[in-house]
């Protein structure tokens, strides 16, 4: 009986590591599509050439990323005509819905619920992110820079819209 469920791990660990171990996420790399299940807050957004993005992914439970909320809330209004935030969790609407409606004008930017995770798993896997607040700064479709939000984002963004 243990053999087996041994040979179980060992087999979906060499699934998992044939799905992911060839990943490595590149700077100037086509960013990954949106896989939203729903959105909380703002319009649907889909990735374009047109306008920079930041995607950041968040939690309501996780202290840094409420942290980061009024900063990217800032940002978002700085830069309305030429950036678009969208904030992405993986948790349920029910529990983000209100923690968004209770927040108001604090939090400020697109708010959207992940579809299973997708979006987390092709954004965050190939970079190796394993914690949360995270963002990525898209340009031309493309990502220019991942990191934590409060960690030099706001300078690649004003660098980005020079160009």
């Amino acid at each position: 009986m243990k053999s087996i469920r041994l040979s179980a791990i060992a087999a979906l660990c060499g699934i998992l590591c044939i799905s992911g171990c060839g990943l490595q996420g590149k700077l100037g790399e086509p960013a990954p599509k949106l896989h939203i299940a729903e959105w909380v807050k703002g319009s649907p957004v889909m990735l374009n050439p047109e306008k920079i993005f930041v995607v950041e992914f968040w939690a309501t439970w996780c202290p840094p990323c409420r942290q980061t909320i009024p900063h990217l809330t800032a940002l978002q209004k700085k830069y309305q005509n030429e950036v678009i935030f969208i904030g992405i969790t993986q948790e349920e609407p029910a529990v983000v819905r209100p923690f968004v409606e209770s927040l108001g004008g604090t939090m400020d930017y697109t708010v959207a619920i992940d579809d299973h995770g997708i979006t987390g798993r092709e954004y965050m896997i190939p970079f190796k992110v394993n914690g949360i607040p995270h963002a990525f700064v898209i340009k031309d479709s493309k990502i220019i820079w991942h990191g934590h939000p409060m960690d030099g984002m706001a300078e690649v963004i004003e660098k980005a819209l020079v160009k």
